[in-house]
């Protein structure tokens, strides 16, 4: 799937909602984030919930199918995360897991 090349027409502010909050999935696991990532403190639900208005105000279609489970399971990782107060070092983890995918397929 290519996000840049949406299937159907799409506002400009609902592909900015929808970057703006991928970026944000990602805070987690960025070398800069502080790490362990506090999932207590954190502000990346709260930050996503405001771009969910603009997506279903600019929404033409439901998402597909892949996209949603997707977006379920990390959003119920967060919630888990953060009722559980888990301080994770995603970075690293991030980082093994992509080591080990690149040495599958040979990057």
């Amino acid at each position: 799937m290519d996000i840049r090349k949406p299937d159907k027409p799409c506002a400009q502010e609902m592909i900015n909602a929808h970057v703006q909050s991928m970026i944000l999935l990602g805070t987690p696991f960025r070398r800069i984030t502080s790490q362990p990532f506090d999932f207590a403190g954190q502000k990346v639900t709260d930050q996503i919930r405001d771009f969910i208005p603009i997506m279903l105000r600019n929404r033409l279609t439901p998402p597909p199918k892949e996209t949603y489970s997707l977006n379920r399971k990390l959003s119920g990782a967060f919630l888990l995360c953060t009722r559980l107060k888990a301080k994770v070092d995603c970075a690293t983890i991030w980082d093994e897991i992509a080591r080990m995918y690149s040495s599958r397929i040979n990057i």
